[in-house]
């Protein structure tokens, strides 16, 4: 299990004007953002390739990818939503602590008062709303 805040606080340090969310996805799975903002459309389209454990939970389980991404965080255990501007700086502040990250996806305005998201990745397509 990695412990986060350490690494979180050093960034919010140096950028805290342009984070605009943080987003704990250990225990919640990928779709915990639906409940950050309003009229905000989350694209998650660079995700990691899931862990070897999580393909086995699916195959063992029986569960379906799109019900895995809403339970498990798979392989993103945290979030830090920021300005486009910083993106690159926020990432490579944590890969300086020793924090794989990158950048893997963007908001856009979502037509409705309401979230939605969009999940690409090698396991398929998934559109949840809030």
């Amino acid at each position: 299990t990695r412990v986060f805040a350490p690494h979180v606080l050093r960034v919010l340090g140096s950028y805290a004007p342009q984070i605009t969310g943080l987003i704990h996805n250990t225990g919640g799975g990928l779709t915990k953002c639906l409940k950050l903002g309003r009229g905000i459309h989350y694209v998650k389209d660079d995700l990691y390739e899931p862990d070897p454990i999580f393909k086995l939970i699916k195959a063992e389980s029986n569960e379906d990818w799109r019900s895995m991404c809403e339970a498990f965080n798979m392989g993103v255990g945290f979030e830090v939503l920021c300005e486009p501007e910083a993106a690159d700086d926020v990432v490579d502040r944590f890969c300086s602590m020793g924090t794989m990250a990158k950048v893997i996806g963007r908001t856009l305005s979502s037509a409705k008062e309401t979230n939605c998201l969009t999940i690409r990745g090698s396991f398929g397509q998934f559109k949840y709303s809030a």
